[in-house]
């Protein structure tokens, strides 16, 4: 349950993270190369969360902030938090369920050891 808590949580970060390189909710004139590589991070952060693997919505996060660190020489605050929320997300114990690994009834009784 907490997993789920956490994947909503870090897609409410990630969109308007995402939503906020759209300037006028339009795309540029020509798509420079800080803006594509900035919103494709961003747009990694909102499809992270939503995948199997929960290291990519840390990968995600270290990604984004990189990308603005290093284009638009500042830390968005909620990069910082979706980073956070993602190192929780990773932290926790994972529920075993659908592993691929059969399990073994508690009550069987090994048939071939009488």
């Amino acid at each position: 349950m907490i997993s789920l808590i956490c994947r909503v949580v870090l897609l409410g970060i990630a969109v308007p993270l995402l939503l906020g390189d759209f300037p006028d909710y339009k795309l540029p004139y020509r798509f420079p190369t800080a803006w594509t590589v900035v919103t494709v991070c961003d747009a990694l952060a909102v499809f992270a969360p939503l995948l199997r693997a929960r290291k990519l919505a840390f990968l995600a996060g270290a990604a984004v902030l990189g990308a603005h660190y290093y284009f638009q020489k500042s830390v968005p605050i909620w990069g910082m938090a979706y980073l956070a929320v993602a190192i929780v997300f990773v932290a926790l114990p994972s529920s075993g369920r659908g592993d691929g690994k059969k399990k073994r009834p508690q009550n069987a009784v090994n048939a071939g050891s009488r």
